[in-house]
């Protein structure tokens, strides 16, 4: 056990051990009060002492906690050098920034329920539960509302599904395919509470999400664990603090969405990893500052993370996991969740509505002393705060002036200043994490795939004239930088580097046909086989399948009948012309299926039977020359992530 130094009442330290803090820590105070500062000064001191924290931070300040101040300037603040000592040498902060390289990036695959299978049946439908919710949230859904609900119940059943058949989900893409094909066990209670209609509406939401600047939420950067996030078995042997940045989200749904999904996997982690002795001990921290908007009253439409926190607030204790909450008006709080914050301090408040709020609180504490408290609270000082423990100090109020940071303060850090402050051996080992752990082998749901035409299925696929087939796209931004190095100039050291990316698509035609093949050496018989063959729209060379390569030819050697093509490796997608960012004026010409079909017969020996115009996705990487600045263009296919020559 360890006792955090918070501040002095007179000449005594003020303490709260570590046992305490399992019983967590709330902090109320208007504006000017002082109560961010002491909020970072319960945070420095876990750090300092070895307790990893993961702090969200809304506005900005809180990410200064990466800056230290001078030894003479926290000196003139009657703060002890050794602190600012301590925390140098102990403590590593990482500022992530969601939806955004300017700090560490970070992302989210909300579809990960890779150990959901080891919790008991309630925590499971919790977890799924809260899943959904966050989810139809974020798809603009009122999930308190009867749409809202429906959409939580048919996601929770169709997650539900995929645990219990062994289907890992990659993305919305994947949940997307199974509502246009809603397996039989799960389609008559998701039909009893969702239309036709709305099962329609929700796929377009989902399918919103893969696309323009929402996909960036779940592409850019390393996606979330929480053992990274904590920093545990830092070969530096430093405590980690992670600052999640929430100013690169730009509307109240994402953050909200991104509060609730780090919320449920620290909750999923306090599960697997119990406190390994019997002495209480704090594993973690967690703070959010200004928590108002995230855990409002009953009366007030409730956030989708409100009940992974409320959750969270009420099984934390007993894992070691303390959370720290911050806010300038605890008349906008649920009360109820906030009563399972055993430790409060109280800045100075004026307003009837908030004092009425933390009324109640102290006179479950100190009844006593309430009515002397309640009067003293519009007359604090800035920094000066009164302390309610009973686990620390039992029926005694210390009234504390908070000892002064080690950090910088006032300072808020904007987006473009994040990348001065994360060191070049953090972003190596983030990097190195990202690669060892890309999710692999895993099982994708392709009811939607595109019937096998090998299998005898000559006729069109039935499309409405407004829609066109996409190859779907599995290669992330993220992943690029990784797949581009081979291309770089130099060895060991690249003379290039990579600058931009962009996505695009690259036409193809699919020709569905039938093979006429003679067999037998004397008796000739002939045998027929159906088949696809792609060629390029513009060139019409056959592509095929390499070694993980995409290769055109206008000749073949080989029998076309015998050389792999897309069908083998491409998922293909029925999409709205107008839902795809692509200007199909750019083709140039029609499709004439008539002159594919004579082209293609005179070729091979083959029927065609029909064509149609495909979109095949390519990332164009932009690369630089480091010293000459100079740049070229080079193109990777959006299945495998190789080199394609693509016309332009």
């Amino acid at each position: 056990m360890k006792n955090l130094v918070i501040g002095k009442s007179n000449e005594e330290e003020i303490v709260l051990s570590t046992t305490t803090l399992q019983r967590h820590l709330a902090c109320f105070g208007s504006s000017g009060s002082g109560k961010t500062v002491a909020c970072k000064v319960a945070i420095e001191e876990m750090t300092r002492n070895g307790i990893p924290v993961i702090a969200f931070d809304p506005q900005g300040d809180i990410a200064s906690l990466a800056i230290t101040e001078e030894a003479s300037a926290i000196e003139s603040k009657g703060t002890s050098p050794k602190i600012l000592e301590s925390y140098n040498e102990n403590v590593e902060v990482v500022i992530w920034t969601p939806a955004s390289s300017k700090g560490v990036p970070i992302c989210i695959n909300p579809l990960q329920f890779d150990s959901v299978e080891e919790m008991s049946a309630e925590d499971k439908l919790r977890f799924l539960s809260a899943t959904a919710k966050n989810i139809a949230s974020l798809l603009d859904y009122d999930i308190s509302g009867d749409d809202g609900k429906a959409v939580e119940v048919t996601l929770c059943s169709i997650f539900e599904y995929c645990i219990d058949n062994n289907i890992n989900l990659s993305g919305f893409r994947d949940v997307i395919n199974i509502l246009d094909d809603l397996p039989e066990t799960i389609a008559p209670s998701i039909n009893s509470v969702c239309s036709f209609k709305d099962l329609k509406e929700l796929s377009k939401k989902l399918n919103l999400l893969t696309m323009g600047v929402r996909k960036l939420l779940f592409e850019t950067g390393t996606p979330i664990n929480i053992e990274m996030l904590l920093g545990l078995n830092q070969p530096n042997g430093k405590t980690r603090l992670s600052i999640i940045y929430l100013n690169t989200l730009h509307s109240a749904e994402e953050k909200e969405f991104f509060v609730s999904t780090i919320t449920q996997q620290l909750y999923n982690w306090m599960l697997k990893n119990p406190l390994k002795d019997e002495k209480k001990a704090l594993q973690c921290g967690l703070f959010i500052d200004e928590i108002a908007p995230y855990i409002p009253p009953s009366n007030v439409k409730k956030p989708a993370c409100k009940d992974s926190l409320v959750l969270l607030f009420r099984q934390a204790r007993k894992y070691g996991v303390c959370c720290i909450s911050a806010s300038q008006s605890p008349g906008d709080l649920d009360y109820k969740a906030m009563g399972q914050y055993s430790n409060i301090l109280l800045g100075s408040l004026y307003t009837p509505q908030d004092i009425k709020k933390v009324r109640q609180r102290i006179e479950s504490i100190v009844p006593d002393e309430a009515e002397s408290i309640i009067q003293q609270l519009s007359s604090l000082e800035k920094g000066q705060f009164i302390l309610l423990s009973p686990d620390q100090y039992g029926g005694e109020v210390k009234k504390t002036n908070i000892r002064w940071l080690v950090t910088k303060h006032p300072l808020t850090l904007a987006e473009d200043d994040l990348k001065q402050y994360i060191s070049k051996s953090i972003k190596s080992e983030i990097q190195s994490y990202a690669e060892l752990n890309t999710e692999k082998g895993f099982t994708r749901y392709e009811k939607d795939k595109v019937p096998n035409q090998k299998e005898g299925n000559t006729k069109k696929e039935k499309l409405n004239s407004n829609d066109i087939l996409v190859v779907e796209n599995i290669i992330y931004e993220r992943d690029l930088p990784k797949k581009v190095r081979s291309e770089l100039e130099g060895t060991f050291f690249k003379s290039e580097e990579l600058v931009d990316t962009k996505s695009a698509y690259h036409p193809m035609i699919k020709v569905n046909l039938t093979f006429i093949k003679e067999k037998g050496f004397f008796k000739k018989t002939k045998e027929s086989l159906v088949e696809n063959l792609y060629i390029d729209y513009k060139t019409e060379d056959l592509v095929y399948v390499h070694k993980s390569h995409f290769k055109f030819s206008n000749i073949l050697e080989e029998d076309p009948n015998e050389i792999v093509d897309l069908d083998e490796y491409c998922t293909f997608n029925a999409e709205k012309k107008d839902d795809i960012d692509y200007d199909f004026r750019q083709l140039g010409k029609k499709l004439n299926e008539s002159y594919i079909k004579r082209s293609m017969e005179k070729r091979y020996p083959i029927e065609v039977h029909s064509s149609q115009l495909i979109l095949f996705p390519v990332w164009m990487c932009e690369i630089q020359n480091k010293k000459k600045k100079t740049k070229r263009r080079i193109y990777l296919d959006g299945v495998f992530g190789n080199l394609i020559q693509v016309n332009k």
